[in-house]
C-alpha cells in the first residue's frame, strides 16, 4: 500500500512546493521513482486540463511539469471552445460567437508535453481533426498553432484516392486554417500541382471546385472537361478550366473565387471564363446572324459589405454570342438564359436607403432597359404623429433602350426625375380587423419626349386602402397514422383598392416606353409607389380580393406544421385598358403536405370570363427518406393569356410533363431518371438516366446517358462520366 501511494505523495509534495493550482492524473500498471521524476509504464495514462496522453511509457518531472512519452503515443485534446481569429480587435472577437472544435488527436512514436505551457514536440507524428488528417516527421505546437515538418495533409482518412497535400512545412491552426510552403496538391501519394504557397480554411476541400468529365455528344463529339480552383491565399482561390471537344476544338479560361468575413467586411465573389476557336457547325444566334468562330464568355459575381451600412454587389456576363453557354455550358444556361449586367451600391440608414445602380449590356443581341446610372432615395414609413405614417421615394435616372429607335419614334434615351410621397393611417378597431387608408402622389419629369413634345412632365395621385380580417378555429381531431394531433384553421381574407387618376396620360404618346409592362402571369403591384412600369401605366381603378388559408397540426418536435395551404386572389377592374376584361384571371395556390412521404402543389391561373385555364403548374411527390423519391409535374401555359393584350412581347404556349425519380440501390449507388414530354410537339424532349456512385463519401462519379429532341443546338445523344469531389 505504501509503495502504491508513493508516486501520488511525491506529486502532491512537489506541487505544494511550487504552489501549483492543479495536478495531472497519472495511472499505469507499474511506477518507478527516480531522481528525475516518476516513470509510469504499462498502459500509462495522463489526464490534465482536457488533454489525455496515452503511451507505453510516461516519464513525468513534477518540478518542470514536463511529461515524456514513448511507445504507441496517443495525445487527444478537446473539444475546445475557440474565439475566431479573423477579428483583429479583441472587442470584435468577443462579439463573435464561440466555436466548438472537434477533438484533436495525435499519434506518434515519441512526445514531450509541457503541462504548464501546454505545448509539445513530437517525432513521426500522425494527427487529425475531422475531416483533416496530417502526418509528418516532427511537430511543435500548442493549443493555438501546430507546425509540422515534411507534412502530408489528407482530406478524410489517408488512402490512394484521398485528395492530399505535401509540403516541407505545414502550419495548422486547429479549427481554422492550414498554411503551407513549397506545397504540391494531388491524389493519394501522387502530387499533381506545385504551389509556392497554400493557405485556406479547414472547412474548404483541398481541391476546391474540381471538375472532371469525359463523355460523348452527337454535336460536340468526344468530350474531356477539367476544372480546378486552388487556394493562393486564405481568401483567394485561382485556377481555370480546360475542355477538349473533338468536333469543336479546345476551350480554356481562367477562374477565380474569393471570400472574406471579418468584423467589418463581408466579401465574396467568383469569376469564370472560356475561350474557343470553334471549328464545328455553329449555326446562327437569336438574331439569325451567323456565329463567328472565335467564341468566349466571361462571368463575374460580387457581393460585399462595408461595416453595417454599406453594401456593394454586381454581376457581369459577357457572351460573344447568344448561344455560347448554351453550346458548351448547358446546365449553367438553364439557370441563366438572359445574362444580366449590373452594379449597385446602397447605404442603409435608420429609416432610409440611398443607392446607386447601373444596368448595362455588353451583349447586343438582348433587349435591355439600361440605367446609366440611376440614383435613388427610398424612405421607409416614418411616424409623422397622430398615427399617420409617411414615406418618400425619389430617383434620378439616365435610361436607354436602343430597341425603341425607329423612324416614327426616334427617342431611345431619356433623363428622368421621379418622386413619390405617400401617407397611411392604420386603424385596428379590434385584434381581428385592420384597415389602412392610403393616399399618395407621384411626379415624373422626362427631359425628352415623343414628337411634337420636347419634354414631358406628369403628376399622378392615388387613393385607396388595404384591409384584412384574421380568424382561426381549432378542432380536437387526432389521427396517429397521419401524425395529426389536433387541427387549427387560420383564415385571412383581405381587400385592397387603388384608384390612380389619369394614370395613362402620356403613355404611348409622349413618354418613351423604357420602363414598360413585361410578361407576367401573376398579379402585379397595385400601389403607385411600387409600380415599375411607370412609363406605360394604364388606367387604374381596381379592387383586389383575396383570402389566405392554412390548416395546421401540432408537431411532435417543434411548434406546428402546415397540412394544407390555399391562397386565392383576383382583381376587379372598374377601368380597363384595351383588351382587358373586368375580372382578371383568378390566381390560386394550393399546397398539401399531410405526411412526410407525400406532398402536392398546384398553381392555377383561370379566367372567370370564359372559364378557361390560362396557366396551371402541378407537382406531386412521393418519397421514402433515404431510399427513393418520385415527383411528377405539369407545366401548362396558354399561347395567348387574356391579360397579355397590352404586353410588348407575346409568349408562346407551353405544355410539358415531367418525371424525376431517385432510387438508392445501396449505400454506394443511386439511380436517377428524368423525363420531359412536350405535349404541343408530341415528343419527349429529354430522356436521361444517371447512375451515381459514392466512393467513401470523398468522390461522386456520375454515369449518364441522355437523349434529347427538339433543341436544334444540343445533340440528340450524350454519354458522360463525371467526377465530383464532395464538399466537407
Amino acid at each position: 500500500m505504501t509503495r502504491r501511494l508513493l508516486p501520488v505523495l511525491f506529486l502532491i509534495s512537489a506541487s505544494l512546493l511550487r504552489g501549483a493550482a492543479s495536478l495531472p492524473q497519472i495511472t499505469a500498471s507499474h511506477t518507478d521513482i527516480t531522481d528525475a521524476g516518476t516513470v509510469f509504464t504499462g498502459k500509462a495514462r495522463l489526464d490534465y486540463d482536457g488533454a489525455v496522453l496515452l503511451a507505453d511509457r510516461i516519464a513525468y518531472d513534477p518540478k518542470t511539469q514536463i511529461a515524456r512519452a514513448s511507445g504507441h503515443v496517443s495525445f487527444t485534446r478537446g473539444p475546445q471552445t475557440v474565439v475566431p481569429s479573423r477579428a483583429s480587435n479583441p472587442r470584435d472577437r468577443a462579439k463573435k460567437p464561440l466555436a466548438q472544435t472537434t477533438p484533436q488527436r495525435l499519434l506518434a512514436d515519441e512526445l514531450t508535453y509541457n503541462l504548464s505551457e501546454r505545448t509539445y514536440t513530437v517525432k513521426n507524428v500522425r494527427l487529425g481533426q475531422d475531416p483533416i488528417y496530417i502526418s509528418g516527421s516532427s511537430v511543435e505546437g500548442g493549443p493555438d498553432k501546430i507546425v509540422i515538418r515534411d507534412a502530408v495533409v489528407s482530406l478524410s482518412e489517408p488512402s490512394s484516392i484521398s485528395p492530399a497535400l505535401k509540403a516541407s512545412t505545414v502550419t495548422y491552426i486547429p479549427g481554422d486554417q492550414i498554411q503551407a510552403k513549397s506545397a504540391r496538391i494531388g491524389i493519394g501519394g501522387t502530387p499533381l500541382i506545385p504551389m509556392s504557397a497554400f493557405n485556406q480554411s479547414v472547412n474548404d476541400p483541398l481541391l476546391s471546385h474540381m471538375k472532371a468529365r469525359v463523355g460523348y455528344g452527337s454535336r460536340l463529339g468526344g468530350e474531356l472537361e477539367l476544372g480546378l480552383l486552388a487556394p493562393i491565399t486564405r481568401t483567394f482561390k485561382l485556377g481555370g478550366e480546360l475542355d477538349l471537344y473533338t468536333n469543336r476544338g479546345v476551350m480554356f479560361g481562367p477562374a477565380a473565387a474569393y471570400e472574406l468575413d471579418n468584423a467589418n467586411t463581408t466579401l465574396k465573389g467568383s469569376l469564370r471564363s472560356g475561350f474557343i476557336n470553334d471549328s464545328g457547325k455553329r449555326g446562327k444566334d437569336i438574331l439569325r446572324n451567323p456565329i463567328q468562330a472565335n467564341r468566349e464568355f466571361v462571368e463575374w459575381e460580387h457581393y460585399q459589405t462595408l461595416g453595417e451600412n454599406v453594401t456593394l454587389l454586381g454581376q457581369v456576363n459577357y457572351w460573344s454570342d447568344s448561344e455560347v453557354t448554351r453550346d458548351f455550358r448547358p446546365k449553367e444556361f438553364e439557370l441563366n438564359q438572359t445574362p444580366d449586367n449590373f452594379l449597385e451600391s446602397y447605404y442603409t440608414g435608420d429609416n432610409y436607403v440611398v443607392s446607386a445602380f447601373t444596368r448595362f449590356q455588353p451583349n447586343d443581341y438582348h433587349l435591355v432597359q439600361r440605367r446609366l446610372p440611376e440614383f435613388r432615395f427610398d424612405g421607409l414609413p416614418v411616424d409623422a404623429g397622430a398615427g399617420i405614417y409617411h414615406r418618400v421615394n425619389a430617383s434620378l435616372a439616365v435610361l436607354e433602350d436602343t430597341s425603341l429607335k425607329t423612324t416614327s419614334s426616334p427617342v431611345d434615351q431619356v433623363n428622368r426625375v421621379d418622386t413619390y410621397y405617400g401617407l397611411t393611417r392604420p386603424f385596428t378597431p379590434n385584434e381581428w380587423f385592420s384597415i389602412k387608408p392610403v393616399a399618395g402622389t407621384r411626379f415624373t419629369y422626362y427631359d425628352r419626349a415623343q414628337a411634337p413634345r420636347s419634354d414631358y412632365a406628369r403628376g399622378l395621385a392615388e387613393v385607396g386602402f388595404d384591409a384584412d380580417v384574421q380568424a382561426s378555429s381549432t378542432y380536437a381531431y387526432k389521427n396517429e397514422r397521419w401524425d395529426i394531433d389536433g387541427l387549427r384553421h387560420l383564415v385571412k381574407p383581405y381587400v385592397s383598392y387603388r384608384a390612380i387618376g389619369n394614370a395613362d396620360q402620356g403613355s404611348n404618346t409622349a413618354i418613351p416606353a423604357i420602363d414598360r409592362t413585361t410578361f407576367a402571369t401573376g398579379l402585379q403591384p397595385l400601389g403607385l409607389a411600387d409600380r415599375r412600369d411607370i412609363d406605360t401605366l394604364g388606367k387604374t381603378n381596381t379592387l383586389r380580393l383575396g383570402v389566405n388559408n392554412a390548416l395546421q397540426t401540432r408537431d411532435r418536435h417543434y411548434a406546428s406544421r402546415n397540412l394544407a395551404e390555399l391562397d386565392v386572389a383576383g382583381d376587379w377592374r372598374f377601368d380597363r385598358t384595351t383588351g382587358q376584361d373586368s375580372l382578371s384571371a383568378i390566381q390560386s395556390q394550393l399546397t398539401l403536405t399531410p405526411a412526410k412521404w407525400f406532398s402536392y402543389d398546384v398553381y392555377a391561373n383561370a379566367s372567370p370570363n370564359d372559364l378557361t385555364i390560362e396557366e396551371i403548374n402541378t407537382g406531386v411527390t412521393f418519397k421514402d427518406a433515404g431510399v427513393w423519391s418520385v415527383r411528377v409535374g405539369t407545366n401548362v401555359l396558354e399561347s395567348n393569356p387574356q391579360d397579355s393584350a397590352t404586353l410588348t412581347n407575346t409568349q408562346g404556349g407551353i405544355g410539358e410533363y415531367t418525371l424525376d425519380a431517385h432510387y438508392f440501390i445501396n449505400e454506394v449507388y443511386e439511380a436517377i431518371l428524368r423525363l420531359r414530354y412536350d405535349e404541343l410537339g408530341g415528343r419527349f424532349t429529354y430522356k436521361g438516366i444517371t447512375l451515381r456512385q459514392n466512393i467513401r463519401n470523398l468522390w461522386f462519379i456520375n454515369y449518364a446517358l441522355a437523349f434529347s429532341e427538339g433543341d436544334s443546338r444540343s445533340g440528340s445523344t450524350s454519354i458522360k462520366v463525371s467526377v465530383e469531389l464532395a464538399n466537407f
